[in-house]
């Protein structure tokens, strides 16, 4: 593999480690929320959540149309959208992130073929072929 390669693969799994522990404190501070879906149920249907916080464990979230924004005390980003009842993440997703967070930004091209090979190791799971990639412990499909 290239340097460029190497580079985005980098890219690649400093989002999906910001992902897993943003998330995992977010939900951390709401017991009845496991995933994207059920705080979008909770905003928008039982209304027990407003769109917009910060929970008690510091994160801020926004969820929108198709998932949720969510932003830790240190400023980092990550956002999902939910695909095909997925919780899932796009090339786009992550070069926001890294906009962000680093100096290394690799082209969206180059975060596809990241994703893909990451996906093709199990350290990802594609959800819809070359575009939409998820985290193996959030992959509920059908949930």
């Amino acid at each position: 593999m290239g340097e460029e390669s190497e580079l985005a693969i980098a890219a690649v799994r400093r989002y999906a480690a910001a992902l897993r522990c943003i998330q995992s404190r977010l939900f951390d501070a709401y017991p009845d929320v496991d995933g994207i879906k059920d705080l979008m149920v909770a905003v928008r249907h039982e209304k027990t959540l407003p769109r917009a916080g910060t929970s008690s464990t510091g994160v801020e979230y926004a969820v929108h149309g198709a998932g949720c924004q969510m932003i830790d005390e240190l400023g980092r980003m990550v956002d999902v959208d939910v695909v095909d009842d997925v919780e899932a993440f796009d090339a786009w997703r992550i070069r926001g992130f890294l906009d962000e967070q680093s100096h290394a930004r690799p082209s969206i091209e180059e975060l596809r073929t990241a994703c893909s090979h990451l996906a093709s190791t199990g350290e990802l799971v594609e959800v819809r072929a070359g575009r939409w990639y998820a985290l193996p412990d959030r992959w509920r499909k059908g949930d």
